[in-house]
């Protein structure tokens, strides 16, 4: 009876173990869920867009005219969707839009007798048009958290994508980037280079 008594007590030790180690498990699969976001970034234009216009045929064009072509690059648009399966791992959907502004500039004409017409190219040019042209990129990229606290992570990045101007695949790297807030909303930064931006990209996610 008294062997009956030790082994049943045994028994229940190694239950109640088992069920506090279960729930120990629990605990740490419930600290990191599969987390959904949606990013909103800006930054600077891919260094793709040297492609998005006919530079070189058209500059030819324009010095015939005594014309100039001048360029103005706005900050791009990124709506991006994050998907994180653990403590380290993310990856990333990206997608970009940025608008351009192409000036042609007109040099005024210096009066002459000869066939052959000549411009000023020291005086003010006036504006003769302006074209405005919207362009994109998609890219997809994982990412490597290798430091995770509370309200901050910092990672790391590698991936592909693709511009509209350049339909080629291009990297995506990115050594370092920052994620912080431990809310619903969190702020982003991030150095690049991709399809999307040049230098890096700055805003915010919003965890779903």
């Amino acid at each position: 009876m008294k062997r009956t008594f030790i082994i049943a007590a045994l028994l229940i030790c190694a239950g109640l173990n088992a069920r506090e180690t279960s729930q120990d498990t629990t605990k740490v699969k419930r600290q990191y869920p599969y987390q959904h976001a949606i990013e909103i970034t800006t930054g600077y234009p891919s260094l793709v867009f040297l492609a998005e216009y006919p530079w070189l045929d058209r500059q030819i064009e324009a010095s015939r005219n005594g014309q100039t072509i001048k360029e103005h690059y706005q900050p791009g648009l990124n709506v991006g969707y994050t998907f994180s399966w653990g403590k380290r791992w993310e990856v990333s959907a990206l997608g970009n839009i940025h608008l351009t502004i192409y000036d042609v500039l007109q040099y005024p004409e210096i009066p002459s007798t000869g066939s052959k017409k000549e411009y000023d190219k020291n005086a003010e040019p006036s504006l003769a048009d302006r074209s405005t042209m919207v362009w994109g990129s998609i890219s997809a990229d994982v990412r490597f958290k290798w430091i995770v606290r509370e309200s901050f992570s910092m990672y790391s990045a590698l991936g592909i994508g693709t511009a509209f101007a350049f339909p080629f695949p291009m990297p995506y790297i990115a050594p370092v980037g920052i994620k912080f807030g431990k809310g619903r909303v969190y702020g982003l930064a991030e150095v690049n280079i991709s399809a999307a931006n040049t230098f890096g990209m700055a805003g915010i996610g919003i965890r779903l």
